[in-house]
């Protein structure tokens, strides 16, 4: 299978007017709902929140969906961490989304009970995951009471999570022991 390179699509695309090229991305947008999202985010900053809100959501319905059961699949709430992550620059607002994901995980263990390694195993990669970008972000001020918060509210839980958890914390922050 042939893959289009980009030397190729530069090519087409300078071949174009600029009439031509506002109707293909029009098209684009049309076709397809995250060129649309994109483009929403890039010429409406106001839609941010609206935006965020609506990734947040994909993850919070994999744990709470309206009704039944949550299906957590973490491969869809990857997927959005990822997809969201493409349509803005926006650090503070992708290291809430991806605390968000560790927060509910934490809830939804506190209300159901025990789950399995599998389960913890995410939540704690979701945990490092973020304190990552965090970090890499220069957000540590910013996150620190957050951080912290989800370290207290695992505390306690089954399967070693709440000392593994905790641990990760003090990789990232220093808790001033006073």
């Amino acid at each position: 299978m042939n893959n289009l390179k980009l030397v190729d699509l530069k090519k087409h695309l300078r071949n174009k007017g600029d009439e031509e090229l506002i109707n293909e991305i029009i098209e684009l947008v049309k076709l397809y709902p995250n060129v649309k999202e994109y483009y929403k985010a890039k010429l409406l900053p106001q839609s941010e929140i609206e935006i965020w809100e609506k990734y947040k959501n994909v993850i919070k319905n994999e744990f709470f969906p309206d009704r039944g059961f949550g299906k957590l699949r973490y491969s869809k709430i990857n997927e959005a961490i990822r997809e969201y992550k493409k349509l803005t620059s926006n650090s503070e607002l992708i290291a809430e989304l991806m605390c968000y994901y560790t927060e509910i995980g934490i809830k939804f263990t506190r209300e159901y009970g025990d789950i399995d390694e599998k389960f913890y195993i995410n939540i704690e990669k979701s945990y490092i995951n973020a304190l990552d970008y965090i970090q890499k972000y220069d957000l540590q001020e910013v996150f620190e009471d957050q951080a912290h918060e989800i370290k207290v509210k695992a505390a306690g839980i089954g399967w070693g999570f709440g000392d593994n958890m905790s641990d990760i914390y003090y990789e990232y922050y220093y808790d001033d022991i006073s």
